[in-house]
């Protein structure tokens, strides 16, 4: 059996990985340098394939079936960022990932806090800027139908005030990585998780054409810094 790793990812129009929740795991993968490779499930596909491998529905949240899913070379299959990541840092503990951090919990806050801001934002951009016509539909759809109104009008009625409700959460972001002075980590020198969930955020925006507005936002200059510092595990994003 290969040793090998497969991350099951959803595809963009360029080919490359795009989502936030993939992005953790594969930034795991990069830094720790597991080897795996990719196979892209579009949106429409991700629950009979999940399904066919047994894997159980998630027990919260809007969606079933959700992107990543990883197959491990002892044939276990997971899915779901966290539960993922779990299982990776006990298979391979070196380099660690500071699952112990207090600083992992302030990150599993401000991340969807900022998320949530943006959401209107960005999620308008994302069937337009990535998808193929098979996860564009679906996408489109399904949140469509959970706002119940178009995308577009969505977007018309709430950027600007989502741009304005994401600077006092850049603030905030900005304060927490200025706690340590030895940068650009949380941890100072040392990456940890909590960093690979804000780089996921920022790579996110990054191909959607916007991190420079975070960036420019009071606080912004230490995710920039942040994501400067971490480009090398940002690289390998296509296979």
């Amino acid at each position: 059996m290969s040793n090998e790793v497969i991350l099951y990812d959803l595809p963009s129009k360029g080919g490359f990985c795009w989502s936030l929740n993939p992005w953790k795991t594969r930034l795991v993968l990069n830094y720790k340098g597991i080897p795996y490779k990719t196979e892209w499930v579009e949106y429409p596909d991700l629950k009979p394939t999940f399904t066919k491998f047994g894997l159980p529905p998630n027990s919260s949240g809007p969606y079933e079936y959700t992107s990543p899913a990883i197959r491990l070379p002892s044939g276990e299959y997971l899915m779901e960022s966290r539960a993922i990541v779990d299982k990776l840092e006990q298979l391979h503990p070196s380099p660690p990932l500071s699952l112990d951090s207090p600083y992992l919990a302030r990150a599993e806050q401000l991340v969807p806090k900022l998320a949530n801001a943006v959401r209107p934002i960005f999620m308008p951009l994302v069937p337009k800027t990535f998808l193929n016509p098979p996860s564009r539909d679906y996408f489109v759809a399904s949140r469509e139908k959970a706002l119940g109104m178009p995308l577009d009008a969505y977007a018309a009625a709430n950027t600007a005030q989502a741009w304005e409700d994401a600077k006092p959460v850049v603030k905030e972001a900005g304060a927490v990585y200025a706690e340590n002075p030895d940068g650009p980590f949380l941890l100072g020198k040392q990456v940890s998780y909590a960093d690979f969930m804000v780089l996921g955020f920022l790579r996110m925006m990054d191909r959607l054409g916007i991190k420079d507005r975070f960036f420019a936002m009071e606080g912004g200059e230490k995710l920039k810094e942040l994501y400067e510092a971490g480009a090398k595990w940002l690289e390998r994003d296509s296979y």
